[in-house]
Protein backbone atom coordinates (compact mmCIF):
# COMPACT_ATOMS: atom_id res chain seq x y z
CA UNK A 1 0.00 0.00 0.00
CA UNK A 2 1.25 3.02 -1.08
CA UNK A 3 -0.73 5.63 0.99
CA UNK A 4 -2.98 6.17 4.23
CA UNK A 5 -5.54 7.32 1.51
CA UNK A 6 -5.13 4.27 -0.95
CA UNK A 7 -5.62 2.02 2.39
CA UNK A 8 -8.99 3.97 2.98
CA UNK A 9 -10.16 3.55 -0.39
CA UNK A 10 -9.41 -0.28 -0.66
CA UNK A 11 -10.75 -1.09 2.90
CA UNK A 12 -14.27 1.68 2.14
CA UNK A 13 -14.13 -0.95 -1.53
CA UNK A 14 -14.03 -4.32 0.04
CA UNK A 15 -16.99 -3.29 2.53
CA UNK A 16 -18.94 -1.96 -0.44
CA UNK A 17 -18.52 -5.25 -2.18
CA UNK A 18 -19.70 -7.17 1.43
CA UNK A 19 -22.90 -4.92 1.94
CA UNK A 20 -23.79 -5.17 -1.68
CA UNK A 21 -23.69 -9.11 -1.73
CA UNK A 22 -25.34 -8.88 1.47
CA UNK A 23 -27.64 -7.02 -0.03
CA UNK A 24 -28.59 -9.45 -2.93
CA UNK A 25 -28.86 -12.21 0.01
CA UNK A 26 -31.40 -10.43 2.48
CA UNK A 27 -32.79 -7.70 0.52
CA UNK A 28 -34.43 -4.26 1.77
CA UNK A 29 -37.17 -6.05 3.37
CA UNK A 30 -35.10 -7.36 6.35
CA UNK A 31 -34.49 -3.70 7.57
CA UNK A 32 -37.58 -1.76 5.96
CA UNK A 33 -40.32 -3.98 7.52
CA UNK A 34 -38.93 -4.11 10.97
CA UNK A 35 -41.35 -3.68 13.60
CA UNK A 36 -39.31 -0.57 14.82
CA UNK A 37 -37.86 2.35 12.79
CA UNK A 38 -35.81 1.03 10.42
CA UNK A 39 -32.90 3.26 11.59
CA UNK A 40 -33.23 1.88 15.22
CA UNK A 41 -33.68 -1.84 14.16
CA UNK A 42 -30.06 -1.10 12.09
CA UNK A 43 -28.59 0.22 15.48
CA UNK A 44 -29.57 -3.14 17.43
CA UNK A 45 -27.51 -4.78 14.84
CA UNK A 46 -24.83 -2.56 14.98
CA UNK A 47 -24.96 -2.81 18.54
CA UNK A 48 -24.74 -6.44 18.69
CA UNK A 49 -21.36 -6.52 16.64
CA UNK A 50 -19.84 -4.18 18.52
CA UNK A 51 -20.76 -6.49 21.95
CA UNK A 52 -19.72 -9.55 20.10
CA UNK A 53 -16.44 -7.92 18.78
CA UNK A 54 -15.73 -6.14 22.62
CA UNK A 55 -16.43 -10.05 23.86
CA UNK A 56 -13.81 -11.44 21.57
CA UNK A 57 -11.25 -9.36 21.95
CA UNK A 58 -12.04 -8.96 25.73
CA UNK A 59 -11.48 -12.69 26.17
CA UNK A 60 -8.86 -13.04 23.64
CA UNK A 61 -10.93 -15.54 22.28
CA UNK A 62 -10.92 -17.06 18.79
CA UNK A 63 -14.42 -16.67 16.91
CA UNK A 64 -16.06 -19.47 15.90
CA UNK A 65 -17.44 -18.33 12.90
CA UNK A 66 -16.99 -14.92 11.43
CA UNK A 67 -13.56 -13.40 12.13
CA UNK A 68 -12.94 -10.23 13.96
CA UNK A 69 -12.37 -8.62 10.20
CA UNK A 70 -15.74 -9.52 9.13
CA UNK A 71 -17.14 -8.12 12.33
CA UNK A 72 -15.23 -4.99 11.40
CA UNK A 73 -16.41 -4.86 7.95
CA UNK A 74 -20.51 -5.36 9.20
CA UNK A 75 -19.73 -2.44 11.78
CA UNK A 76 -18.60 -0.46 8.66
CA UNK A 77 -21.68 -1.71 6.38
CA UNK A 78 -24.03 -0.62 8.92
CA UNK A 79 -22.62 2.58 9.58
CA UNK A 80 -22.82 2.95 5.44
CA UNK A 81 -26.90 1.73 5.92
CA UNK A 82 -27.74 4.23 8.47
CA UNK A 83 -26.39 7.00 6.09
CA UNK A 84 -28.38 5.60 3.24
CA UNK A 85 -31.41 5.37 5.29
CA UNK A 86 -30.78 9.03 6.57
CA UNK A 87 -30.58 10.55 3.00
CA UNK A 88 -33.69 7.47 1.31
CA UNK A 89 -30.78 6.11 -1.14
CA UNK A 90 -30.99 2.37 0.87
CA UNK A 91 -34.61 2.36 -1.38
CA UNK A 92 -32.83 2.88 -4.53
CA UNK A 93 -32.82 -0.58 -7.18
CA UNK A 94 -30.34 -2.70 -6.58
CA UNK A 95 -28.59 -3.55 -9.33
CA UNK A 96 -27.36 -7.31 -11.03
CA UNK A 97 -23.75 -7.98 -10.75
CA UNK A 98 -22.23 -7.88 -14.06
Amino acid sequence: MESFNAAVYEKLNNVAEVVIRKQHDYGQGNILNAPIDSRLAVLVRLNDKLARAANLIEQGKEPNNESLHDTFQDIVGYGTILLMLEDDSFRLPLLEDK
